[in-house]
């Protein structure tokens, strides 16, 4: 492994960190947007617990590493993952690490 490859360190958000999405709200359309597909949720699922590489949740969620990093880019201009750190691989390449922002979402009419 390549020296500079350290993994970031988790960061467990509590039980209690909800993020309320009211539907007059601007944010609304973005979220269900980021959300939409089966694809994009089994991604914000795994990137739950650990922060992962756009790599390492493609193997994850079996998909291409360019459909991963196209719903990352969705998830992330919603506010529901972002990047936590940048780690390099054994050839060198920096990759950013990602990582669900909150522990629960609600979208809400009221």
């Amino acid at each position: 492994m390549h020296a500079l490859s350290k993994r970031p360190e988790s960061t467990p958000a509590s039980d209690t960190d909800t993020r309320v999405v009211r539907f007059d709200h601007a944010d609304f359309g973005d979220v269900l947007a980021a959300i939409h597909s089966d694809t994009a949720r089994e991604i914000l699922l795994s990137v739950r617990e650990e922060p992962l590489t756009a790599s390492e949740i493609a193997d994850r969620v079996d998909t291409s590493v360019q459909n991963a990093s196209y719903h990352l880019t969705k998830l992330a201009d919603a506010g529901l993952v972002r990047v936590c750190d940048n780690v390099y691989s054994e050839k060198g390449c920096e990759m950013k690490c990602y990582h669900a922002v909150d522990t629960a979402l609600l979208l809400t009419t009221e």
